[in-house]
């Protein structure tokens, strides 16, 4: 099936000249239409029939309505991208988008600029506004990249998102995806980049406790958490846990984080500076 995608340069290009002309959530408003300036970048590669696109479009307007309703006022940044994640998915699995898709940087890249690029720049604010250079004109940094080129999946945007709700289990599991206020760094730190967050059933278990006020662990003991969960998995084969095995070895490991402190009910993590919406 084919599927739309942009190369890195191109794509480097029209975020850059997006963010120098203010055309970014964060200073004009929304861009309407995403595709103005697209027409000669976008490709498809692969074989006939394409991938239907309008589930992509479909997510696209229910994200934004997401932002701009305020029907998610009571949820911080990271609470909102894990609703949005879910819409995503479901989007990305209605049009049928296959493997060889996910796997290639060029297709994110595309739902980068032409679906996500109003929920990107709003979520990461700090890395798409224009500076003034030395010279006194506007310029793109160097932050942005990562998260529109496809390259780094823990990073760019939409990828990241798809496996938020991947390491779940899917969409089955959705709710759990924005049930951690402050998840910032238990997403990108402790489940996206390691080990633990190849195996759902680890995944969920580990949301769960910290989505539980009284249990939930403030940012160095779910540093020391995690480090001790990915020491044991080294010695197990965490496929073959199923969701009552995960549980016990996520809880037992829990505790022991809990326990130093006497009569501790759980903490809340440091603030990440961008929470808020």
């Amino acid at each position: 099936m084919k599927h739309p995608m942009i190369v890195r340069s191109a794509a480097l290009r029209i975020a850059e000249d997006r963010i120098v002309a203010g055309l970014s959530s964060v200073a004009s408003g929304m861009i309407d239409d995403l595709s103005h300036d697209l027409a000669d970048a976008v490709r498809w590669w692969g074989e006939d029939p394409r991938v239907e696109v309008s589930p992509l479009e479909e997510a696209q307007h229910k994200v934004e309505e997401l932002l701009t309703s305020g029907s998610a006022a009571d949820l911080d940044r990271d609470q909102i991208e894990g609703k949005a994640a879910c819409l995503l998915y479901r989007a990305l699995e209605d049009a049928g988008v296959e493997t060889p898709a996910l796997d290639d940087p060029g297709f994110w890249r595309y739902v980068c600029l032409a679906h996500f690029w109003n929920f990107v720049t709003w979520r990461e604010p700090r890395a798409f506004t224009a500076r003034r250079s030395d010279e006194g004109s506007q310029e793109a940094g160097e932050n942005f990249k990562k998260y529109v080129d496809g390259h780094n999946s823990r990073e760019c945007v939409p990828t990241r998102m798809y496996l938020r709700i991947e390491a779940l289990g899917g969409l089955e599991h959705a709710h759990l995806a924005w049930a951690v206020r402050g998840g910032t760094d238990l997403w990108r730190s402790h489940i996206l980049r390691v080990k633990a967050g190849e195996h759902p059933s680890l995944v969920r278990a580990v949301v769960r406790r910290q989505a539980d006020t009284s249990m939930r662990l403030m940012t160095d003991d779910l540093r020391a958490f995690a480090k001790e969960l990915n020491r044991t998995l080294t010695n197990l084969v965490p496929a073959l846990l199923d969701d009552d095995a995960a549980d016990q070895l996520v809880g037992e490991l829990w505790e022991r984080q809990l326990m130093p402190t006497t009569g501790r009910t759980g903490g809340v993590l440091q603030s990440h500076g961008d929470e808020q919406p």
